[in-house]
């Protein structure tokens, strides 16, 4: 929690500084009443010596006093108030923006660890703890620690005795907050975990919407969704009943201290040896340290969120991405892809999702990959496309291996359609500028058109300037595939991958797609479920868990593999080709 508070307030030193000190001063003339008010009752009430004239006097002037010492801590609190939530404000936002920075520079696979909703709960919950310990660490945590000592010291200047009663109930309730402490920071940490899975499944219910209600699962839903935040309930109310212990325990220890000092000052008052506005000053104190400590204790629990909140954030910071950029941007060959004995699975006790996979693909080349659902498709494009590094063999990219390359000239030579069609917020032409933020109107056109949306957005009211709703909601299927394949055309990358991009087309539209991509001359790679995709392909791949077991053309495939020709069977399309 120190280093984020080390890093991150840097900017901030004034505001850590100045903002504290202010609040000291409060304290400093908070701790100043009590001796005023005594001075008040033991020279201007009780001094017999004193005209009534000038004990009246007396209390006004000291009167006038403690409106000063108030007017001056307001000003002093304003101060610090301020200067505290310029900080908390500027802390949280700067670490909110490196944090989503370092989580876009992971890999899949450490995204794959975390888990989007988990993300999402460090990047809102967890950093919300900590901007509020920040405004907490420069308002009250000088503040009530000050008063405490303070009051101490103070209370033997008074009083030996008493002082030495302060001081024992001071260590007493330290300890107790040391040992909750000790107790909550773990379960605090549990706390989070739980709201991560709370997350989880309000993402998949909101997004997945649509199924919920199609298979009536609304009841089922909501009680899985009951019965996780039953538990975060149960968890929190535990933490609760911990923390609730404070308060009480706070004045327990500090009405005995009362009472211990009113009966040990009273009999130092019988003795002789105390004034009346000394006892008024030492019961004052006591009350200034009752209330430091109720701050301290809802510090207790403000910190233990903190730093909960901290060891999760430090988790992704600290997390680097297994994939090493390289910094080659020069072909050494004209051949895009060689796989040699590649292997790769997504964790080390899984199954392997690609086993032993050899093949080249030349430039210019239209390849179709086909296979059952789990047979390893959508993982050759993640390695294609270097989201993932090959655990065996080697995959070279242009003649060198693609670990190698840099991010910037990967992205530049390939197009990637993914399976599931994402558009963004915005309107139709923001998310196509995408593929090239400098795209013309002609070259938009020209994709619309290559892509058959062209078709269907010159239809709508607004045409390209069109706006969408999250996730492009007000589209078909069918209309998201097309434009995708739009935004990646855009990108005039000399390698298109489209993965199982056009699932949702119609056999026309999809054949009509396909004679515009291939009239471009770009090395094309089909992933799809539909053999009628990939007939024409100079070279298809068979996989069938995770091995290739066939490539070649149609008719060799028909003639030498099983796996392709049941696919083949299963979709009525025997020998024709």
């Amino acid at each position: 929690m120190f280093k984020l508070y080390k890093k991150y307030l840097k900017k901030y030193k004034k505001h850590v500084i100045l903002g504290p000190l202010f609040k000291l001063v409060e304290a400093i003339f908070e701790l100043l009443v009590p001796l005023i008010i005594a001075r008040m009752i033991n020279e201007g009430l009780n001094n017999t010596i004193l005209t009534e004239e000038e004990r009246i006097q007396f209390i006004l002037q000291n009167g006038g006093l403690l409106f000063l010492f108030a007017g001056i801590g307001l000003c002093s609190t304003l101060v610090c108030q301020f200067f505290a939530s310029r900080a908390s404000q500027g802390f949280g936002t700067a670490l909110r923006d490196d944090l989503y920075a370092h989580i876009n520079t992971l890999s899949f696979k450490e995204l794959d660890q975390f888990g989007a909703s988990s993300l999402l709960t460090r990047m809102n919950s967890d950093i919300n703890n900590l901007q509020q310990s920040v405004a907490m660490l420069i308002r009250l945590v000088v503040r009530a620690p000050f008063l405490v000592v303070g009051a101490t010291i103070l209370s033997f200047m008074v009083s030996w005795k008493a002082g030495l009663i302060f001081l024992g109930t001071g260590i007493l309730l330290f300890m107790i907050i040391f040992f909750i402490m000790f107790y909550t920071i773990p379960k605090n940490k549990k706390a989070q975990e739980k709201l991560d899975t709370i997350t989880s499944i309000t993402k998949e219910n909101l997004s997945g919407n649509r199924v919920v209600r199609a298979f009536s699962r609304q009841a089922l839903e909501f009680q899985r969704f009951i019965d996780e935040n039953v538990s975060l309930k149960n968890l929190l109310a535990k933490l609760g009943k911990i923390n609730a212990l404070l308060n009480p325990m706070t004045f327990i220890v500090t009405n005995l201290a009362i009472v211990g000092v009113l009966y040990l000052s009273g009999y130092e008052f019988q003795l002789g040896g105390l004034n009346q506005g000394d006892i008024t000053s030492l019961y004052n104190y006591l009350l200034q340290i009752q209330l430091a400590i109720m701050v301290v204790a809802n510090l207790v629990v403000i910190f233990t969120k903190a730093s909960a909140s901290a060891g999760r954030v430090n988790e992704v910071f600290q997390t680097r991405s297994s994939i090493i950029e390289g910094k080659e941007t020069t072909p050494k060959t004209t051949v895009p892809f060689v796989f040699q004995d590649v292997s790769f699975c997504y964790n080390e006790n899984a199954k392997p999702a690609i086993s032993h996979a050899s093949f080249t693909i030349s430039s210019g080349m239209t390849v179709g990959v086909i296979g059952g659902t789990g047979s390893g498709k959508t993982t050759l494009v993640h390695l294609m496309h270097r989201f993932y590094d090959v655990m065996d063999g080697s995959l070279l990219f242009y003649g060198r291996s693609i670990k190698e390359y840099s991010r910037e000239f990967l992205d530049q030579q390939i197009a990637l359609v993914m399976q599931k069609a994402v558009l963004f917020s915005g309107t139709i032409k923001d998310n196509l500028l995408w593929g090239n933020k400098e795209a013309s109107n002609e070259a938009i056109r020209s994709a619309l058109e290559a892509s058959m949306s062209f078709e269907f957005v010159d239809k709508l009211e607004a045409k390209e300037d069109t706006v969408l709703y999250q996730g492009g909601s007000n589209l078909s299927g069918g209309q998201k595939q097309r434009l995708s394949i739009a935004r990646a055309l855009i990108k005039n990358s000399p390698i298109l991958i489209l993965d199982d991009s056009s699932s949702a087309l119609d056999y026309k539209t999809e054949l009509n797609l396909r004679k515009n991509i291939k009239a471009l001359n770009k090395t094309t790679i089909l992933i799809s479920q539909r053999a009628s995709s990939i007939l024409h392909a100079d070279l298809i791949l068979v996989l069938d868990q995770g091995h290739i077991v066939g490539q070649g053309k149609h008719e060799e495939l028909l003639a030498t593999c099983p796996v392709y020709q049941e696919i083949c069977d299963s979709q009525d399309l025997g020998g024709e080709f």
